[in-house]
């Protein structure tokens, strides 16, 4: 639960100050835990290995590669290498907003499961010359920098067009996979917005512009699990964040924020989804 509380933090400190450049890191907030981040994170991993779900699929991030996770999607940290050291750019929720206004935004949801590119070593040095003047102006105050802010939107542009580049090749041989991608990508861009007062999978089919059946079919080829599927665990996770960190709620409190008609009903979807009640589970 302490881990639980200090994820929570580092989530609400990043938020008020646009982006954290954090350096050798060499392990998860938590592990074997399902977690919805409210950031997009830029991981550059220097040496070891972590293994992790993402979207339920098991990914591996290795030495020497650059991955990007994005944000409201379920990442579950598995186990790390004790020799693991990565550096981290955590984008506040309101920056990948604003940067979602002013760039292209439709090579993002590439990221949703190639998530990792390898670098070469020239290419590694080249992007950690851009983190430490990233950092730099992060840590710089608008007195010195009354620009600061357009500083970090332009070069956070300039890193994402770097690694664009060195994942061009790798880019082109899935591109033809890009319009499912694209579409469960609208589909977490939904689900992080509605998730709230919206449980069916007619509300977020309808919101796309896909019939009920089309929607779910494409969701099940891309995520291996289905709409419905995939709300009931994004639900149950939301629920475990908030009964392991805020122990200040009561089950009647988490049901009506996560929009169910009474504690009942959620108690019943807590007991499916997880085996526990909710009580028994904090």
């Amino acid at each position: 639960m302490e881990e639980g509380r200090v994820f929570e933090e580092m989530y609400r400190r990043i938020d008020t100050s646009e982006m954290a450049v954090l350096r050798n890191v060499n392990r998860f907030p938590v592990y074997g835990r399902d977690v919805i981040s409210p950031c997009m994170m830029v991981c550059i991993n220097h040496s070891g290995v972590a293994r992790a779900l993402y979207d339920m699929q098991e990914v591996v991030f290795r030495p020497n590669e650059l991955a990007v996770v994005m944000p409201n999607h379920i990442l579950r940290p598995i186990e790390s290498s004790p020799n693991y050291n990565v550096t981290l750019l955590v984008h506040s929720p309101a920056l990948c907003e604003e940067l979602k206004t002013k760039r292209l935004t439709h090579d993002y949801h590439k990221y949703h499961h190639h998530p990792a590119c390898t670098l070469t070593d020239e290419e590694m040095k080249q992007y950690m010359q851009a983190v430490d003047l990233l950092e730099h102006i992060c840590k710089t105050s608008t007195q010195r920098y009354p620009l600061r802010h357009e500083m970090i939107i332009q070069l956070t542009n300039v890193m994402s067009e770097m690694h664009n580049a060195f994942r061009r090749e790798m880019d082109e041989k899935i591109l033809k996979e890009d319009n499912q991608y694209a579409v469960f990508n609208a589909f977490c861009d939904l689900l992080a917005r509605h998730y709230r007062e919206q449980h069916e999978v007619a509300f977020y089919a309808e919101k796309a512009h896909f019939t009920t059946r089309h929607f779910s079919v494409v969701i099940k080829e891309v995520v291996g699990l289905s709409a419905s599927d995939y709300i009931e665990q994004y639900l149950a996770t939301q629920a475990k964040n908030l009964l392991s960190s805020r122990p200040d709620l009561s089950v009647q409190q988490i049901s009506d924020h996560l929009g169910y008609a009474d504690s009942s009903s959620f108690c019943r979807f807590f007991k499916r989804a997880t085996g526990l009640s909710p009580r028994q589970f904090r």
